[in-house]
């Protein structure tokens, strides 16, 4: 007892008698003053460590129904932006991510995106968790609690070439797919090469959803060539922040068609169903598709509780068939087709898909059109690239020329005057073009730059600059010929070619942007079209880790296959007499005439006769492109009438074979001029018109019988291959309504 009150207790000693025992207790107390000194020290250098561990992100998360990352990308921020706004209504939820980068790093990035000045990150209540090491370890995934996740998100590598990165995404898939049944979360997996995307669903379709992001992002482009204010509303659509598409099951439209539910929501805008013996998804179906008890419908909406049923007295009261059969049959422009004009395009800059986006523009243009590719590729190389040395067919154009140009567009000497050359990179004699001459051009973030290491904000800052260029030389050139008109006016001498621009209207460049804080610059350079790739990229992402099931959805949409969303004029819905011309106001006022003025409801039943559904629209005195605001999507009092004039835009869900040439047109015939004056003949020659795109209008309001094994009715889904191909006892169904209307 002596000996430990010495060593707790240095003091003590004072109290020995005797030298002997002084020293004894001086030698004792100094030892113990070196082991609580040592204590101390391993005290000390163990909590250190534990603090390095922390620091370092190599300690077990512990957590459960989280949504675990894979990987940290240049997309990671956008997505973390995206899953917050989703948790948002639940108070927040949190975000495990799991990275090869160190911990302290990520934690940097993240803090620096929320002090941003300019569009910061908000978490809105969601947690964000960084644990450091590698996703392809077994151990490192039981260390972020995989097991207990509701979703899981692998990004694929940057970097690193394509295959590489895709046999990584590979590897991963099955190491995950290595936990077996003790799995329950679904797995969104981003794969660069489309090729390589049935690896994947081969290995693990069972819990694997693939998002080619390079594919997707070279559709849209192409899509923004027919639609350059596409881009923001689809960046506007598939977020969280806004109207977002949800599946939910409405036993109170039970046994109803989905034409007569088409104004049964006053919050939502119904889209789809989600078929519940099939798991399939129908998206824009036919009107005469009966609502099953386990059938869930696909809604546009503020959120999943924002919306609700109604008693259906508006769809009673606007829903005569026959009323509006002989409102659309009495103008030329609900059933009129419009013409296919040649067009120019510009491509500046080279993508690795650069096959596939050509093929995909040969399917929307008419016979004649050219487009020019300028990029710094020598012809000679183009031709193995565009068949990836060998794996892909030649192309084979009908509607479609290419023009290929040697030059760098970020030198401005080169875009002055573009000159075509042969295969051999020599030019071709009168084969030249200036830039006020295409309708449409697009930047491309050229992959050969990214390939040389070039980063996001280099990109962006060369196609800024390479935009900048082409609006300046626009600029000029029309200053030119404006000048070389009025000197012909003046001296009325007949206009030649030479002295005008054959297109009256320089389009706007669009310009493809990695980086999300090049957003504010985009105002700056006057860019009026662009798509924020990344950004739309990481809202699928986040959309499919909500529900799998957008995958089918997002999938369809962005495809160009089945249904596709376009802008279309309110001039193909309204008459001229219909609608409120701006240049009528101040008549209509003296004389005191009221027009009728039409609701977003009675629009969205005159597209059901097209089979379309409208989503929302966008008022001609928003001039801006750069803002998705413009765009109202599924807008509120859609009962209320509205004055709509020439110039309104409808966004437009339509099935992509009524589509020719990026412009909508609602039959396959001539257009329809309506001589008869009874509402059953009107009714009978419009259906005949129109067998094209909807064989069953009266559906919206007639309770028949529905035939759901229409044939144009892919279900967006593998899962069904057997299709009922006998089809006749609804072909017969309507031959017999047919001869009773005729009778």
């Amino acid at each position: 007892m002596v000996g430990m009150d010495l060593i707790a207790d240095p003091g003590t000693h004072a109290d020995a008698e005797g030298l002997s025992n002084r020293v004894i207790a001086v030698i004792i107390t100094l030892g113990g003053m070196l082991i609580f000194a040592l204590v101390i020290g391993l005290v000390s250098d163990e909590i250190g460590r534990c603090v390095d561990i922390l620091n370092k992100g190599t300690s077990r998360c512990i957590e459960d129904d989280h949504t675990l990352m894979l990987g940290w990308t240049d997309k990671s921020l956008a997505i973390i932006q995206e899953l917050a706004l989703a948790n948002e209504s639940e108070g927040g939820g949190v975000i495990v991510v799991l990275a090869e980068a160190g911990k302290q790093e990520m934690e940097a990035t993240l803090l620096s995106a929320l002090q941003m000045n300019e569009h910061p990150l908000e978490l809105h209540g969601t947690e964000v968790i960084f644990r450091s090491g590698n996703p392809l370890m077994e151990n490192q995934l039981h260390k972020v609690s995989v097991l207990t996740s509701r979703a899981i998100i692998a990004l694929s590598p940057d970097g690193v070439s394509p295959d590489e990165a895709d046999s990584r995404m590979v590897r991963q898939v099955l190491c995950l797919k290595a936990f077996k049944d003790d799995l329950n979360s679904h797995v969104v997996v981003e794969m660069q090469d489309i090729d390589n995307k049935e690896l994947v669903e081969l290995v693990a379709p069972d819990i694997a959803e693939v998002i080619v992001a390079h594919d997707m992002i070279g559709r849209l482009m192409i899509q923004c060539t027919r639609e350059p204010e596409l881009s923001a509303i689809l960046e506007n659509l598939l977020g969280f922040d806004g109207a977002e598409f949800y599946f939910e099951k409405w036993k109170a439209v039970v046994g109803k068609t989905f034409g007569e539910i088409t104004c049964r929501f006053d919050d939502a805008v119904p889209v789809g169903v989600k078929v519940g013996a099939t798991n399939s998804v129908l998206i824009n179906p036919k009107n005469s598709y009966r609502i099953k008890p386990d059938d869930a419908l696909l809604f546009l909406a503020e959120d999943n509780d924002s919306y609700s049923v109604n008693d259906g007295t508006y769809q009673q009261k606007f829903n005569d068939i026959d009323k509006i059969a002989s409102e659309v049959c009495n103008f030329q422009g609900f059933n009129k087709r419009p013409r296919l004009e040649k067009e120019k395009l510009l491509f500046c800059g080279w993508r690795r898909d650069m096959y596939d986006m050509i093929m995909q523009l040969e399917r929307c243009v008419a016979a004649g059109s050219e487009l020019w590719l300028f990029n710094t590729v020598p012809a000679q190389e183009r031709i193995e690239m565009l068949s990836d040395n060998g794996n892909k067919d030649e192309l084979e154009l009908k509607q479609l020329s290419i023009k290929n140009v040697v030059g760098n567009p970020l030198v401005r000497r080169d875009l002055r005057r573009l000159v075509a050359v042969d295969d051999q990179g020599q030019p071709i004699k009168g084969e030249t073009i200036t830039l006020d001459c295409f309708n449409s051009i697009l930047i491309l973030a050229d992959d050969i730059a990214i390939e040389n290491g070039a980063e996001m904000q280099s990109s962006d800052s060369q196609s800024l600059v390479t935009l900048l260029f082409i609006q300046d030389i626009q600029k000029r050139l029309f200053e030119k010929n404006q000048v070389l008109q009025g000197t012909n006016k003046r001296s009325k001498k007949p206009m030649t070619q030479e002295d005008i621009n054959p297109y009256k209207k320089l389009c706007n460049p669009i310009s493809e942007i990695l980086d999300t804080r090049t957003r504010g610059l985009l105002q700056v350079a006057n860019c009026k079209g662009y798509v924020m790739s990344n950004i739309i990229v990481s809202s699928v992402i986040a959309q499919i880790a909500e529900d799998r099931d957008m995958n089918l959805v997002l999938g369809e949409l962005l495809s160009g296959k089945g249904s596709e969303l376009f802008l279309g004029d309110i001039s193909a819905y309204l008459s001229e007499e219909e609608l409120q011309l701006s240049k009528n106001d101040e008549e209509d006022k003296n004389n005191d005439t009221k027009k009728r003025k039409f609701s977003f409801w009675e629009i969205s039943l005159r597209a059901r006769l097209k089979r379309q559904v409208i989503l929302g629209y966008k008022p001609k005195n928003a001039t801006t492109t750069l803002d998705a605001n413009d765009t109202i999507l599924n807008p509120p009092n859609k009962h209320v009438p509205l004055s709509w004039e020439k110039g309104d835009k409808l966004v437009v869900l339509l099935r992509h074979n009524h589509l020719e040439g990026g412009k909508i047109f609602e039959s396959s015939k001539d257009s329809f001029h309506s001589t008869v004056t009874t509402p059953e003949q009107r009714l009978f020659e419009f259906r005949e018109s129109s067998r094209s795109f909807e064989d069953d209008i009266g559906d919206i309001s007639l309770d028949e019988k529905s035939s759901n094994d229409d044939d144009d009715d892919v279900p967006s889904s593998s899962l069904i291959s057997n299709r009922h191909p006998n089809n006749n006892s609804g072909n017969l169904m309507k031959r017999e309504r047919a001869s009773s209307l005729r009778d």
